[in-house]
Order: C-alpha cells, then sequence, then structure tokens
C-alpha cells in the first residue's frame, strides 16, 4: 500500500508540474505577444509623431517661403523706391519711380559737393544741356548766393517764376530753415525747361531739378517724400 500511495503521489506531482509549466508558459506568450503589442504600438507611435513633426516642419518652411515670395513680389511690384544720400550730406531721402536709374557723378569726397542724376531706363552722358529726370546736388554756396543768382535770372528776363515751398514736415520753429525753401519753375536754359527747389542744407544749398515739362508731375511727387537732416 505503501507503495501505490509513493507511485500516486509521484504522479500527482508530475501532472502539477506539466500543470504549472503550461500555465507559465502561456503566460510567458502572453507577456511576449502583449510585449511586442506595446512596442509595436510605441513603434507607431514614435513613427507617427515623427510623421506630423516632419510635416509640420515641412509646412512651416513652405509658409515661411510663401511669405518672403510675396513680400518680395510685393515690393518688386511698389513704383516707387527709395534713394538715401550720403550722411555728411544731410541724409537726403525721396522716393522715385523703380524704372529710372541713378548715377552719382560726384559722391563729395574731394569737397566739391555732391551730385546725383536719375532718368528712365539709363543715364545718359553728364553735361550741362542733356535734360535729365532728375538731378540732385548739395552745392557748396549759401541758399542765399544760389536764391539771389536765380533771381538776377529773373531780373534779366529768364523765363523763370520764383514762389515759396514748403515740404510736408516742414519745422514750425520760426528759427529753422528746415522743409523752407524757393521753387523755380520754367527756362533755365535753352535744353532745360522744368523746374528746381531749393533749400538750405548745413550751409549748403540743396537742389533738385527736373530739367522737362513731362517729369514735372514726378518732380511734385517726390517732394512729396522729400526729407533731409539740416
Amino acid at each position: 500500500m505503501k507503495r501505490i500511495f509513493e507511485q500516486s503521489n509521484e504522479r500527482g506531482e508530475s501532472k502539477l508540474f506539466v500543470i504549472l509549466t503550461g500555465v507559465f508558459g502561456v503566460l510567458m506568450i502572453g507577456l511576449g505577444v502583449g510585449f511586442f503589442w506595446a512596442f509595436t504600438q510605441m513603434n507607431d507611435y514614435r513613427t507617427d509623431v515623427d510623421g506630423r513633426v516632419s510635416t509640420a516642419v515641412e509646412a512651416a518652411k513652405t509658409e515661411q517661403r510663401t511669405e518672403l515670395e510675396n513680400e518680395f513680389d510685393e515690393r518688386y511690384q511698389r513704383p516707387n523706391v527709395v534713394f538715401t544720400g550720403p550722411a555728411n550730406f544731410g541724409s537726403v531721402t525721396f522716393e522715385h519711380p523703380r524704372t529710372w536709374s541713378v548715377y552719382v557723378e560726384n559722391d563729395g569726397q574731394d569737397g566739391s559737393g555732391y551730385a546725383a542724376y536719375f532718368n528712365p531706363g539709363f543715364v545718359p552722358r553728364i553735361d550741362e544741356d542733356t535734360p535729365y529726370a532728375l538731378r540732385v546736388e548739395v552745392i557748396n554756396s549759401s541758399f542765399k548766393d544760389r536764391e539771389e543768382f536765380y533771381r538776377g535770372m529773373i531780373e534779366n528776363g529768364a523765363k523763370l517764376t520764383a514762389t515759396t515751398v514748403r515740404l510736408a514736415d516742414a519745422s514750425t520753429d520760426p528759427a529753422s530753415a528746415y522743409g523752407k525753401g524757393v521753387r523755380l519753375d520754367g527756362q533755365f536754359r535753352e535744353t532745360i525747361n522744368g523746374a528746381a527747389v531749393l533749400f538750405d542744407i548745413r550751409g549748403r544749398t540743396l537742389a533738385i531739378y527736373t530739367d522737362k515739362q513731362n517729369y514735372v508731375s514726378e518732380f511734385n511727387n517726390i517732394l512729396k517724400t522729400l526729407k533731409y537732416n539740416d
């Protein structure tokens, strides 16, 4: 009887071991499947996040590029551009048509004054009898002397008219000459028929001319944007 009982106990223990082994195996398989599923989900999530980040970055780049292109197109389509003269000659600024070219004949480095010429397309050779759309000069003579020079021309029969002119931002200070000047209209020379304005700028004379009547309208628009440091 003892031997039979021992054999029965051994068989029970063997069955229990098999059962436990099976359960453990199932658990291991379950854990493996669960781990694989979790890893797959995590990898898919990471891939999805990376994809979203990449898409967002590309979208931002595209948006920025589009904004820059639109800004460039807008600036290019604007009819006017800003001209700025050298600081030592009053930093004269104004807007002129984009299609006008500019040639600086004298940059003032030698102390003889400043002179720039503007014309649609290209600037012709520099000659006192050649008409230009616009001329800008800072002359090494006083405003009073230049004004008297032109008034002398008028007294001697030149077909010119002289009127006072004030820029839009002219100083209200009675002691300041900023923005207050003289305008001349008419025939300056045989080939020069247009308009000019003169301003006092740091003891010199700022003179801006247009040499043809068909540029007077643009000249008037330029004067609306004219600024300088006195």
